[in-house]
């Protein structure tokens, strides 16, 4: 019987990797790679300027082909949901869409291993922008080679899909955390405790996050002093889960959770109760869902 084509779909978002990171997608070892970046741009632009920058592409095919690999770049307006998960939408469809601002080039190339393809992004911000975030994302991807069925074997094609998201931030920006809710509760799993944070500035921001877990006595059973969740996009709400994996006997604990909002005003503390049925047994980890 003929094997049936096997098609596997690699999706690369950067969305809380550093300005100067990149987006990248391999293969099984000694396939092929893609890595766009820098993944993040972040730019404080006036109403009635222009900029241009630069984002690179970087294809490398770790077996003995010297084929070229067709790319395709668009614009795609994005926005970060409640729990942490991004979505994607047509160009300007968003309120605080930056899509129609922008122009690119090349919009489609043929790309040789081993190169580095550079496409050069001009943002024009019109006079009559409002102050705060406008967003909008690169998306880079591959398109489909003809496909030759081999009778006799096995293939993969790999495609690849990369972002590079932008951030412009027009006129004058306010960044204002607000702190309204801690929850806490005992899994099988290990604790999980989901702070509810909101930004009600017109710009993302970045919080710093540290939680500590007292049991009745005041003494502390467990502390995770750095936790930098993702950012809040401006004018939005975050319920982002940190699971606790860590051993606690069963009784009654308070959890405090504090957060720097870097917003310049100061740490805003969150308390509340946890009661703990039963042992809770992990290892001793702690990261954020999903």
């Amino acid at each position: 019987m003929t094997n049936k084509l096997l098609v596997a779909l690699f999706i690369a978002l950067c969305f809380t990797l550093g300005a100067n990171a990149q987006s990248s997608l391999s293969s099984a070892p000694n396939q092929s790679s893609m890595a766009l970046g820098p993944a993040r741009f972040e730019l404080e632009m006036k109403p009635g300027t222009e900029t241009t920058v630069v984002v690179n592409l970087d294809y490398r095919n770790g077996g003995n082909s010297i084929q070229p690999a067709r790319i395709v770049a668009s614009l795609s307006d994005w926005r970060m949901t409640r729990d942490g998960q991004i979505e994607y939408y047509r160009p300007g469809t968003r309120p605080d869409s930056a899509s129609s601002w922008v122009i690119y080039s090349p919009g489609e190339a043929a790309v040789q291993p081993g190169t580095v393809h550079s496409i050069r992004v001009t943002i024009s911000v019109p006079s009559d922008a409002t102050p705060g975030d406008h967003l909008t994302a690169l998306i880079v991807e591959q398109r489909p080679d003809t496909i030759k069925y081999e009778k006799t074997s096995r293939q993969m094609i790999v495609r690849y899909r990369m972002a590079s998201v932008f951030y412009i931030k027009v006129g004058t920006i306010t960044r204002r955390g607000n702190f309204n809710y801690l929850y806490a509760e005992s899994t099988p799993n290990g604790i999980v405790v989901t702070p509810t944070l909101k930004n009600e500035g017109n710009t993302m921001i970045r919080p710093l996050e540290s939680i500590t877990i007292v049991d009745a006595d005041g003494r502390i059973v467990a502390d995770f002093p750095i936790i930098d969740p993702l950012p809040i996009l401006a004018a939005s709400e975050t319920a982002q889960a940190v699971q606790i994996e860590r051993v606690l006997p069963a009784g009654k604990y308070t959890v405090k959770c504090r957060v720097d909002f870097q917003d310049g005003s100061k740490v805003i503390e969150g308390i509340t109760d946890l009661v703990v049925k039963s042992q809770v047994a992990s290892v001793g980890m702690i990261s954020h869902k999903p």
